[in-house]
């Protein structure tokens, strides 16, 4: 499947969705470039998807991935280098927005049970709201005195941002300083290049740490993109504008945003119950009488 560049053919999309299309076939690529299409049965997609899901990938996010499969197969077709191709399901989407977010001693209870090399990633995930590549990416060259600069190569927006280094994220940053020298045996430290690191190297996928930890915790399934939606809600809460709170976590639009304001049911007891009482200290209305004289 590598040879035919089958993938990167088809991707005849706006230029808005071109990095998630690249995501996904680098993700496809990862997983079956080495493979003969021969090899690549219905059965074989059907356990590809049904491992997904155990690592707990949106519908969605399959249905991406095996979108560009059945894509490349439809070329190699119309192009006569292969007459038939396996049945590529499609998953339902409906219901498939996220509604994770987690109550700060969750959150902390997770923590806990984290590599200690996670731990400050997590933090940093929980107060910004920065997708997890954002955070990665992060370098020492990246640091000013009082604020990060993120690239705009590594900000989904495709626009540079910054972030001040304030409270936790201040504290964040002097604790990563005093982990980003390496000891190694018999060699002279090192400064690490990245800000979030292991042992020296950059953080690669810990989906297994992360579920681990939230397993420990006992907290259920949890993403660490559900930090992100933590984020937005927790700085609407505190008070924050929406615009300002956008231009901390990154989000572009409102809709996107507002996908993440989630409302519990102690929001809306509490809601209703303000509203009741707004009511009831309303003043009475006056009736006038409108009795008529003999």
């Amino acid at each position: 499947m590598e040879s035919s560049g089958c993938l990167e053919r088809e991707g005849r999309l706006r230029d808005k969705w071109r990095a998630a299309v690249a995501s996904s076939a680098k993700a496809v690529r990862k997983r079956f470039g080495t493979w003969r299409a021969a090899e690549l049965t219905s059965d074989a997609i059907g356990k590809y998807i049904e491992g997904l899901r155990e690592e707990g990938y949106r519908n969605s996010t399959i249905n991406r991935r095996t979108q560009l499969l059945g894509q490349a197969f439809n070329v190699a077709i119309r192009e006569r280098r292969l007459s038939m191709a396996p049945f590529v399901p499609h998953l339902s989407e409906v219901g498939n927005e996220r509604q994770g977010f987690f109550e700060t001693a969750d959150f902390e209870a997770v923590v806990a049970h984290l590599p200690e090399y996670l731990q400050d990633f997590a933090r940093f995930g929980f107060v910004t709201g920065w997708r997890k590549g954002s955070i990665e990416s992060l370098r020492w060259s990246d640091v000013g005195d009082d604020v990060i600069y993120l690239r705009a190569a590594n900000s989904k927006t495709r626009k540079p941002e910054t972030m001040p280094l304030e409270g936790e994220l201040l504290s964040i940053i002097e604790r990563r300083r005093t982990a980003a020298v390496i000891q190694e045996e018999n060699k002279e430290p090192r400064f690490a290049e990245f800000v979030f690191h292991h042992k020296g190297e950059p953080i690669g996928d810990f989906r297994k740490a992360w579920a681990t930890a939230c397993k420990r915790a006992g907290v259920g399934h949890r993403l660490f993109h559900d930090l992100r939606r933590t984020a937005s809600r927790n700085m609407i809460d505190a008070g924050v504008q929406q615009a300002v709170a956008m231009k901390i976590t990154g989000h572009k639009t409102d809709s996107m945003f507002r996908r993440y304001a989630i409302v519990n049911e102690d929001q809306k007891r509490e809601a209703l119950a303000k509203t009741q009482k707004h009511l009831a200290d309303s003043p009475a209305r006056k009736v006038v009488s409108m009795g008529g004289g003999d």
